[in-house]
């Protein structure tokens, strides 16, 4: 197995608070935060904690959720 730890200071986030990011969109609307990024003038992109999940087998967050462990079994 292979495991990752992060660890940010920051104070974290909720998912519900990513609506520029593809994770906190509806499943039958995928792509919505792409017009969030457009209105925001934010760069495209958005698709990186949708991606991670995607990749590993297990995603971890501390309650505060600026700590995560990232796990893919070999």
């Amino acid at each position: 197995m292979l495991m990752y730890r992060i660890a940010d200071p920051g104070p974290g986030f909720k998912i519900e608070n990513l609506p520029h990011a593809a994770v906190g969109q509806p499943s039958d609307q995928p792509i919505e935060h792409m017009r969030i990024r457009e209105e925001k003038g934010i760069r495209p992109g958005g698709f990186g904690l949708l991606t991670v999940r995607a990749s590993v087998d297990e995603l971890l967050y501390n309650e505060k959720r600026n700590e995560v462990v990232f796990v893919k079994y070999l």
